[in-house]
């Protein structure tokens, strides 16, 4: 796969090169074919690739609820987004919520990029706007994110 990179402040700093490099270079190898109606088998194809790198699976964002992110390791958060674009908003208030109450350092975010989620269906979630997002919120999303844009 492709990849396009944005830091949301310093994400890419914030993140060990031993956790980023690994996930990165697995990312750029998945052979996969963005196509119409394969959001879920792309989500399920990258949460395969990085459990084999040692990933949690869901990971609770308070022992008190069920609301998860995708996966945790080494105090580090990730999501993975493949779904509706209205999505995208709760993740991140789950991976600021994570970073304020000190379960993580910093956030890795997955997304397919706007030509992705075109070819993929209707009102999906996308790399250009969840980073534009991120710079209109930038006062209130504090954490440390590196995000990742996804496409064939």
């Amino acid at each position: 796969m492709k990849l396009f990179i944005f830091n949301h402040p310093l994400g890419a700093q914030a993140i060990r090169d031993e956790i980023l490099k690994p996930l990165i270079e697995s990312l750029e190898s998945i052979p996969f074919e963005i196509n119409k109606g394969c959001a879920s088998s792309l989500r399920e194809t990258i949460k395969r690739q990085i459990q084999l790198q040692g990933w949690s699976g869901e990971t609770r964002v308070d022992k008190s609820n069920n609301i998860t992110i995708t996966s945790m390791k080494d105090n580090i958060g990730l999501c993975l987004q493949t779904g509706n674009v209205g999505r995208f908003y709760a993740d991140m208030l789950k991976l600021q919520t994570l970073y304020l109450n000190g379960k993580i350092d910093a956030g890795i975010y997955i997304i397919p990029t706007n030509n992705a989620a075109k070819k993929m269906g209707g009102n999906l979630a996308n790399y250009e706007r969840f980073i534009r997002e991120l710079d209109l919120y930038k006062k209130i999303i504090t954490i440390p994110i590196h995000v990742i844009g996804i496409e064939d």
